[in-house]
């Protein structure tokens, strides 16, 4: 107990106190079981939590409930009644998530991410996942290669595009590159080998770079940091393929980038981005074609910076980014939500969810001050409303519209099966074949080689395939009446 004091220095005597109460019944219940490489497993909550606290900020109740999921998922019983309905909460939808077993999450990744923002009735649920999945990259050589070959494709389809939406950008970055060192350790030793025999060329250059202009931004009084953002090995690699260039071919391995400091205030910000980038297009040939002003209009996401690409005297070309103190936190720190990510649906229903992400990390405390509390209660905690995600017994995901029933699922498993629905078992208990789904529910299907299609069943069905098909079964049956009428 005297070790959890230590590493948990950020949080007060109250916020101490729950998470030692929390560490002590993880403590026990997770006595004796050990992590794949004989460590105990104590070890995974404590550094998942260290991550949740260190590296993206969160309350004292995200802490606790990280170490009484990890003691619920082992030992049911566990109770966890006196830690508050927002520990609770939190606990209930990492249980949850923690049953999603993907058959092929290549092929089932969308269906999969919009499962986990649906069980994370408090958005922070899903931030805890991410620092869960992070912890498990860490320790990825400890797996075997079967778990590691599926946590890796799961990281990459499911948990990395999550990261990105929720602007977890550090976190985002980290497990790009551990995935790509698992996936492709050729290509990643590769570039890697060449980023860090270049890395000296890259210091030479920022060093170049600024001298000329260092004493004209002094005499204007802007101070600013100078910081060298390099891209992740991934994003290297991506930008090698789609432009088929070699490594030394693309421009922008690395960024320079200005960070003013100033108050944060609109217009004093524009006007010194705009500065800096003047004196740096005048004493540097720009590439207009390659100017971003997402200070003008920023991002969907939030995202502002000024970026322009440079040619220096030897002819090497150089990325700038220009933004404030102020921008900078918000692209780095999680605090700007990328709405945006390749590959992701830009949808209504979960932007709005992720808002609330957004606003929870902002304030994480959800206080009677936080103007997002009511909307954390009235809203995120039904979303999405416009589909459930429903399992087969063999567990494979199948997702329907709200509403649907046993027999939508039955003709969304096969039509012939659809047909001759006699009913169905939810969670293991008979229900009828209008019984509702719920996301979550494991649902298997009754038959009866005599059942046919009634047209009390279109009053039942909500999916068109299921409609249609009944339609077409009762036209069938009609003409065949007529046919044995004649």
């Amino acid at each position: 107990m005297e070790r959890i004091e230590g590493l948990f220095p950020r949080f007060n005597a109250d916020g101490m106190e729950l998470i030692r109460r929390a560490y002590s019944i993880a403590e026990k219940a997770l006595e004796g079981n050990s992590r794949s490489n004989g460590h105990p497993f104590i070890e995974h909550p404590v550094a998942v939590a260290r991550i949740a606290d260190e590296e993206i900020g969160l309350p004292a109740e995200c802490i606790a409930a990280v170490f009484l999921h990890e003691a619920s998922r082992f030992h049911p019983e566990t109770d966890i009644s006196g830690f508050g309905q927002d520990v609770y909460t939190i606990v209930d939808g990492l249980n949850k998530i923690s049953t999603i077993n993907p058959r092929d999450t290549r092929l089932e990744a969308e269906n999969y991410k919009r499962l986990i923002v649906s069980y994370s009735r408090d958005p922070r649920v899903t931030v805890l996942k991410i620092a869960d999945r992070l912890e498990v990259m860490r320790s990825l050589d400890m797996f075997p290669k079967l778990s590691r070959e599926r946590k890796v494709l799961e990281t990459m389809m499911l948990y990395i595009p999550l990261a990105h939406q929720l602007g977890l950008y550090n976190i985002k970055s980290e497990m790009e590159d551990i995935y790509f060192r698992h996936a492709d350790p050729e290509q990643y030793r590769s570039i890697t080998n060449k980023l860090k025999s270049t890395e000296r060329d890259r210091q030479k250059l920022t060093t170049q770079f600024i001298e000329p202009l260092k004493q004209k931004l002094s005499d204007e009084g802007i101070s600013y940091k100078l910081k060298v953002r390099t891209k992740t090995a991934l994003s290297i690699y991506k930008k090698m393929q789609k432009q088929k260039v070699p490594f030394e071919g693309v421009f922008d391995v690395f960024a320079i980038r200005f960070i003013i400091d100033c108050e944060a205030d609109k217009e004093t910000e524009h006007a010194l981005c705009w500065k800096v980038f003047s004196y740096v297009t005048e004493e540097y040939e720009s590439d207009t074609k390659r100017l971003r002003d997402w200070i003008s209009n920023p991002k969907p996401n939030g995202y502002e910076s000024l970026h322009i690409t440079v040619k220096n005297r030897e002819g090497s070309y150089l990325e700038v980014q220009i933004r404030t103190k102020r921008m900078d936190d918000m692209a780095e720190s999680g605090l700007a939500s990328h709405w945006s990510y390749k590959g992701i649906r830009h949808e209504a229903t979960l932007d709005k969810w992720l808002t609330a992400v957004r606003r929870a990390l902002e304030n994480p405390l959800g206080s009677e001050g936080d103007p997002m509390a009511s909307y954390y209660e009235d809203e995120v905690r039904d979303l999405p409303t416009r589909e459930v995600f429903v399992f087969t017994p063999s567990g494979e995901l199948r997702k329907l519209p709200a509403g649907a029933t046993v027999l939508d699922f039955a003709f969304d498993i096969h039509t012939n099966l659809g047909i001759k629905c006699t009913g169905g078992k939810i969670n293991g208990k008979a229900v009828r074949i209008n019984e509702k789904l719920k996301t979550g529910d494991i649902v298997e299907i009754m038959s009866g080689k005599n059942q046919k299609p009634s047209s009390d069943w279109l009053n039942i069905v909500v999916t068109n395939k299921a409609r249609n098909k009944i339609r077409q079964k009762l036209d069938e049956a009609e003409l065949k009446k007529a046919a044995d009428g004649k």
